[in-house]
């Protein structure tokens, strides 16, 4: 049996790297085209890093309006931080009912006067409610 040449290696080598291109931009593409498929799309902030802040009170309602729309088949892709010093949560998505029986809770005073933060996000939203995509910019605080 005989190796193969060296101007051989170097094509099937080459032949790989660009069908592995090809691959991955038409995954990277995809999100993207999920979007166009729904009827409404609500963009939050003008771009990435400007975030949006949720009006005091209402994280639950804003969770609540994520929820509603997950169980839809809508699509939520937010970009999440819980203050302005906080990292940021790339891949947000509302916390599910978990139930925790918890038998006693010690927390300091410095704990307790402490303000909750001050969340914020950027992204989309989309589906094919209007109703939907208005009750997730209820919750938001405004440009």
């Amino acid at each position: 049996m005989k190796t193969p040449s060296g101007t051989f290696i170097v094509i099937v080598v080459a032949v790989i790297a660009i069908v592995s291109v090809v691959i991955f931009q038409a995954c990277a593409n995809q999100p993207s085209k999920v979007l166009e498929d729904k009827k409404f799309t609500l963009k939050i902030g003008k771009n990435d890093t400007e975030f949006v802040e949720i009006k005091p009170g209402h994280q639950n309602a804003f969770n609540a309006a994520l929820i509603d729309i997950l169980n839809s088949h809508g699509i939520v892709d937010i970009h999440y931080k819980s203050s302005d010093q906080a990292p940021v949560d790339p891949h947000y998505h509302p916390p599910s009912k978990v139930s925790l029986k918890t038998d006693k809770v010690t927390t300091s005073e410095i704990a307790q006067n402490e303000p909750l933060g001050d969340p914020h996000v950027t992204q989309k939203v989309a589906s094919n409610d209007p109703a939907q995509i208005e009750k997730v910019l209820d919750q938001l605080a405004g440009p």
